[in-house]
Parts: structure tokens; sequence; C-alpha cells
């Protein structure tokens, strides 16, 4: 067996190994969704790929669509759905998702024929501790920044582009709300290439936009996919920009300063270092692969600095596309400083590499390696210890699962409930789920209504207004029965303390199930 292929073997049985204890580390689930995405997933394995009803999200514009943006992705998890312990199939799915995206972004460098790219995948890994969060949730942006990252590679180094197709319908059909990303990133070497006076085609952007349309189109309801995908990217940019308080998970938030620094300083370091080193020999190098090189460096330094402005000042859970798109440019950049300058003459000997470069380089990248996992991994210790614990809302799932009536509805407070609900009965139906903006969408009042018990303020009275007049408020008992047709009302105790204790002593809302964390309130019937 030749050494290379020796090589490849090792470098993938790390990264199922790294993967798996990532994965495994912690009994905890790292995000609600991942919940949510396995029980749909189910949906389809025993209903149908083709089941479009979607009454689970009552109040949700997901639900009035009948679309689902995460498709294929949901298609994709269906093996993991005949594992017989569901917790197990969320954990194994995430850790077989790591290992795709860390393999390809190990491929992705070994064919820019970056230096060491097994090393640069370490670093991807530990040089920032969200970034390592984000490797551990079972959802399906890991694996579009892993086809982003193979096509962008695609569109810089084949000469045949038709490959950018199929693999640009899969991120499309996968993640219809990220199937932009991979035009994005061929958009970019055209203009870089451009900017660089070097032969450029539209075939790549051409290859992926037609990809990403027909995996668009190849599910169903397209029409309704698009339009959830126009919700969850653009129009909840709209909401933020007019600064409507939405309680939106903190990934779509800006980071502040103390995350900021985390997050950012261990992989900007290592991107301005290794930028410098290329500033030291970049003017002399002169052969064609190098200047290919430099097209590549730059490329990848353009989509990073993009997504650092999009972490920086819209929403956090860009890290990961700003990291390994910087460190693919850093990395670039080192290999460049590596590379020996060639001969100047024909028949002149071609120069060997510098071992004491080599070995200084190594040195420094080892110790970022280090460095860096000090830094990311008691923070990601910590969100591990914060993150959804494998019985979430089980309990009181199981007892609405035995207790209530098939199809009615079970009022959750916050979206972030939903997915913990549903993956453990769906036999009730229940508020909404996944991102606050897809109820904002589906109707302004109803939102407002349920904003204020989700903040334990409205646990009396509640409105559909933002600013609300005296007038206008109206009781909560009336508002569930009314409004929302719910039958019960699922509280957890650390969310909502307040809420929980004057119901329990009021008594309006009959308390009839109390679990060690969480409880269960009946809603009475109304005529009004």
């Amino acid at each position: 067996m030749k050494n290379n292929h020796i090589k490849t073997i090792g470098v993938v049985i790390l990264l199922m190994i790294i993967s798996a204890v990532l994965q495994f580390s912690t009994p905890n689930i790292a995000d609600p969704d991942s919940f949510y995405h396995l029980a749909h997933a189910q949906v389809y394995q025993t209903e149908g790929p083709t089941s479009s009803e979607f009454p689970w999200a009552q109040f949700s514009i997901i639900n009035k669509l009948k679309a689902d943006i995460w498709y294929g992705f949901h298609l994709f998890l269906i093996p993991f759905t005949f594992i017989k312990d569901g917790i197990l199939g969320i954990k194994l799915a995430g850790a077989f998702i790591t290992f795709l995206t860390l393999t390809a972004f190990y491929w992705s460098f070994n064919r820019l024929n970056i230096k060491w790219p097994w090393v640069w995948t370490l670093v991807f890994i530990v040089a920032a501790p969200d970034v390592m969060y984000r490797l551990t949730m079972t959802r399906p942006h890991n694996l579009s920044l892993a086809l982003t990252l193979i096509i962008f590679t695609l569109a810089l180094t084949s000469r045949k582009k038709w490959p950018i197709l199929p693999l640009g319908f899969i991120a499309a059909f996968l993640h219809s709300a990220l199937g932009w990303l991979p035009v994005l990133a061929v958009t970019t070497v055209f203009l870089i290439q451009k900017l660089r006076r070097e032969p450029a085609g539209w075939l790549s952007i051409f290859y992926a936009a037609m990809g990403g349309l027909a995996g668009l189109l190849a599910r169903p309801h397209p029409w309704g996919a698009v339009k959830l995908t126009y919700i969850q990217v653009v129009e909840i940019m709209l909401v933020k920009a007019k600064n409507i308080p939405l309680l939106f998970g903190r990934e779509l938030n800006p980071p502040d300063l103390d995350l900021f620094l985390k997050n950012i300083l261990p992989a900007l370091t290592v991107i301005l270092i290794s930028l410098i080193f290329y500033k030291t020999v970049s003017k002399k190098i002169y052969d064609a692969a190098s200047r290919q090189q430099k097209t590549f460096l730059w490329a990848a330094l353009a989509i990073s600095f993009f997504f650092f402005l999009i972490t920086t000042f819209v929403a956090r859970r860009s890290y990961d596309i700003f990291i390994s798109f910087g460190l693919m440019a850093a990395a670039l950049a080192l290999t460049f400083y590596l590379k020996p300058k060639p001969a100047r003459l024909a028949e002149a000997p071609a120069k060997r590499a510098n071992p004491r470069r080599e070995s200084f380089v190594m040195s420094a990248l080892i110790i970022a390696i280090g460095l860096a996992g000090l830094n990311s991994i008691p923070v990601l210790k910590e969100y591990n210890r914060n993150a959804w614990p494998p019985d979430d809302l089980k309990e009181s799932s199981l007892w609405l699962k035995a207790n209530a009536q098939p199809g009615e509805i079970v009022f959750n407070t916050s979206w972030d409930q939903f997915g913990s609900l549903m993956f453990w009965n769906r036999q009730n139906y229940y508020i909404n789920g996944m991102d606050p903006i897809f109820q904002y969408a589906y109707s302004e009042p109803l939102y407002w209504k349920n904003h204020f018990m989700l903040a334990d303020t409205g646990y009396t009275h509640t409105c559909g207004l933002i600013r609300c007049l005296q007038e206008e408020i109206e009781p909560v008992g009336l508002v569930l029965a009314r409004d929302f047709g719910a039958s019960y009302v699922v509280l957890k105790k650390d969310r909502n303390p307040k809420t929980y204790f004057y119901w329990a002593r009021d008594k309006t809302l009959p308390l009839v199930f109390d679990g060690a964390k969480d409880a269960v309130f009946r809603v009475p019937p109304t005529d009004k």
C-alpha cells in the first residue's frame, strides 16, 4: 500500500475518532432543533417522503405553506430513525455529519496543495469555541459548509466544472436557506479571477445556480420552500434592522465583546501572522502554480472577510464560514512561505524546501492548536453543561401523550421547546418552532401575545401589540383558549418561574402535571 493511501486512512480514522469524541463527550444535545429534525425525519419514515402536511406547528408559516426547507436533510436522517433509542440516533447522526464536514475540509485543503492539510483541520476544530460547538449539532448547516468548501475548491482546481451541478443540487436540496452559499463562493472565484486578469468562465456560476434551482424544485411544494427561505434569510434581516425585539436564539444575534474575543482572536491571529509571512515571499514566487494559488488565497480571503462582517454585526452563526475560509487563506499563505523559489535557469536543479523553516512553522501551528484548545475547550464544556438534556420535556410530553386527546393543541411558551415536544409526542400539536420569525410571519398579533408569556410577564394578561394600552390587554386564559385553541400549556419552571408559581396558586388554569423541571396546566374552554 502506498504511503499516501496509508496517510489518508490514518487521517480518516483520526477524524472519525474526533467526531465521536466531540459528539459523545456530553450526554446533552447541543441544539434543540436536533430533536425536531429527527422527529420530522420520523414523519417521512412512517408516512412517506411525499408527506407535506405539518400540523405540529399550528401557528407557524411553515404549517400554512406546507413546505420543508430542510427536506433533503430530513431524508438524509431517515436511516437514523430506525435506531430504537432516538437520542442515540441524534448523537450518531451528529457524529456522522461532523465527520463528513471535517473530511470535506481536509479534502479541500489537500486538493489546493496546501501544506499539512490534516494539521489545518485540527486548527479549524479548535480555532473558536462556537465552531467546536456547532460541529456537534445535528443540523444541516455543517453539511452546507462542507459542500460549499468542495464546490469552491472545484471551481478553482478542476477543468471539468460539471460536478458542481450535482453538488449545488445537494446543497439546496438539503437546506434551501443556505443553497445560495455555493453560488456566492463560485461568484467570488470568478470576480477574483477577473480582477487578477486570469482566465475566468461562467460555467461554475451556471452549474452552481442551476444545481441550486433544481435542488429547490425537487421537493414537495417548492414555491412554499422559496417563500420560507425568503422569510428565514431576508425577512429576518428586515425585522432585525427595524429593532423589533423578537426573542431570537443566541446564534442569530451579534456576539458580545467577550464572545467576540474568545471566538475571533485565536483564528484572526493565525490568519494575520500567516499573511505577514506571505507578504515576505509572495513577490519572489514566479511559477504558474504559485500564481494560481494566489488566486485561491484572495478568493478565500474575500469570502472570509464578508462573513467576518456578517458574524460581527448581524449573527454569530456565521463564525464557521468566516473561520474556515480565513484558515484556508492562512494555510495558502504559509504554503507560499514554505515553498522553495524555483530555479531561474531551466537547466538548474530545483531548490529544496528549507527544513528549518518547515520545522518552525509546524511548531508554531502545534503551539497554535494547543493555545486555541486551551481557549475553546473550556468554553465548549460550559456550552455542553448548559445544553439541552436528553430527557428535555420528556415527562410532560409522555403525560400529554397518555392523557390528552390526539390532535389537541398544547401551548408551548417558547419556540425552542417545540423540537423536544414533537420528538417525544407527535400525537398532539403545538404553537411554533424552529425560529420565532416563522410565527411572526404567520401572525404578528399572535406572536406578541406569545412573546409576553415567554418573557414571563404575561401570566395574567397579554396583548397582540408590541406596546399596549390598558384597554388592549386581555386575560391570558381567554387568549389561550380563543386565539390559540389550546387545551394545555407546557411550562419549564426555570424559564417561566413567575408564571408557574402564579398559575399554581391562582388555579385559573388547573395544574394537571407537576414534574421535576416542567409542568402542564389545563386550559378551560371559553364561550367568547
